[in-house]
C-alpha cells in the first residue's frame, strides 16, 4: 500500500475568489458614489475628431456657472484631452484616512478626474488592453471621492467599444447619452452605431449635436457647410427619433483655446452652444 500524503500546511486563498471580491466591493463603491450624484451624463460620439470632449467640457461649464456642483469624468484612457482643454494639469490627491482619490479642481469649481493626471507628459502612450482600462474606468467611478454632485459629466472616447459599454452598465439611472456628429458621412455612419448601441443597452439618448456645421468667412461673411451636407444631422436624429438640440458652427477661436480664459465671450459658437445647453438644463431641470 502506498503511503498517505498529509496535509503539510493551510490551504492557499484562491486568487479566482479573491479577485471576485474585490470586484464585488469595487462595485458597490461605484454604486454608492454614483448614487450620490443626481444627474449622469455620458458624451459620446461614433467617430473621432468631432469635438465630443468639447462639447463635454463647455456643457459642464454651462452647467457650473448655473452655480451647480459639476463633475467631469474623462474616460477616454488612451487618449485624453479634457484636462488640456479644461487648462488644468494638477495632480490628484489621495485620502490619508480612506485612501480615496480626490479629484483635481477646474475652471468654476468642477471636479475633474483624467488618465492625463496620471501620465508623465502629454507625450506619453497608454498601451493597455481592454482589461487594464476597464479596471481604471472602475477605479476613476468608483475610488474618487465625487462626493454629493448634482451632475457628472463623462466623457468617452469614440466608437462602442469597452469604454462606452463599461459606463453604460456600470452607472445606474444614466440619464442618458448626448451624441455628437459632424454632417461627414463618415462620421454620421459611425454615429448611427452609437446611437443603436444606447438604444440596445436600454439608455436614453437626450439628442444629437452637429458641431463644426459651417464656418463664416470673415472677409465675405457667407456660411459654407465644409464639413457635410446641410440638415444631413437632423436628418439622422429624425430617422432614429431622437431629438436633434442643435448645430455649432466652427470657430478657430474655440477651436484654439478650447475652454480656457481666452475664449470667454468670444467666438461664434458660443451663443450656439448656450441655446444648446440651456435647453439640455431645462429638461433636466424638469426631471428633478
Amino acid at each position: 500500500m502506498g503511503k498517505k500524503i498529509k496535509p503539510t500546511g493551510e490551504l492557499k486563498p484562491s486568487p479566482t475568489l479573491e479577485r471576485q471580491a474585490k470586484q464585488i466591493q469595487i462595485e458597490q463603491k461605484i454604486e454608492e458614489n454614483m448614487a450620490k450624484i443626481h444627474h449622469k451624463i455620458a458624451v459620446i460620439s461614433g467617430k473621432g475628431g468631432v469635438g465630443k470632449t468639447t462639447i463635454a467640457a463647455n456643457l459642464a461649464l454651462f452647467l457650473a456657472s448655473k452655480n451647480e456642483t459639476v463633475g467631469v469624468l474623462d474616460v477616454d484612457i488612451t487618449g485624453p484631452n479634457m484636462a488640456k482643454i479644461l487648462g488644468i494639469s494638477d495632480r490628484p490627491e489621495i485620502d490619508p484616512l480612506d485612501q480615496s482619490i480626490i479629484p483635481v479642481k477646474g475652471p468654476l469649481n468642477t471636479s475633474v478626474m483624467s488618465m492625463a493626471f496620471l501620465l508623465d507628459s502629454d507625450q506619453t502612450p497608454v498601451i493597455w488592453r481592454g482589461p487594464m482600462k476597464m479596471s481604471i474606468i472602475r477605479e476613476f467611478l468608483g475610488s474618487v471621492a465625487w462626493g454629493t454632485l448634482e451632475y457628472l459629466i463623462v466623457d468617452l472616447p469614440p466608437g462602442t467599444g469597452d469604454e462606452t459599454l463599461d459606463i453604460m452598465q456600470l452607472i445606474k439611472n444614466l440619464d442618458g447619452v448626448i451624441v455628437v456628429t459632424t454632417s461627414q458621412d463618415m462620421s454620421l455612419i459611425s454615429v448611427s452605431k452609437t446611437i443603436s448601441m444606447a438604444m440596445k443597452m436600454d439608455v436614453k439618448v437626450l439628442g444629437v449635436i452637429e458641431n463644426m456645421s459651417s464656418y463664416r468667412c470673415p472677409n465675405c461673411g457667407q456660411d459654407s457647410h465644409i464639413f457635410g451636407k446641410e440638415g444631413a444631422a437632423e436628418a439622422l436624429a429624425g430617422q432614429f427619433q431622437v431629438p436633434f438640440l442643435g448645430s455649432v458652427p466652427l470657430d478657430p477661436i474655440g477651436m484654439q483655446y478650447g475652454c480656457s480664459e481666452n475664449a470667454q465671450g468670444q467666438g461664434t459658437a458660443k451663443a450656439a452652444f448656450e441655446s444648446i445647453f440651456e435647453n439640455i438644463y431645462v429638461k433636466l431641470q424638469g426631471t428633478s
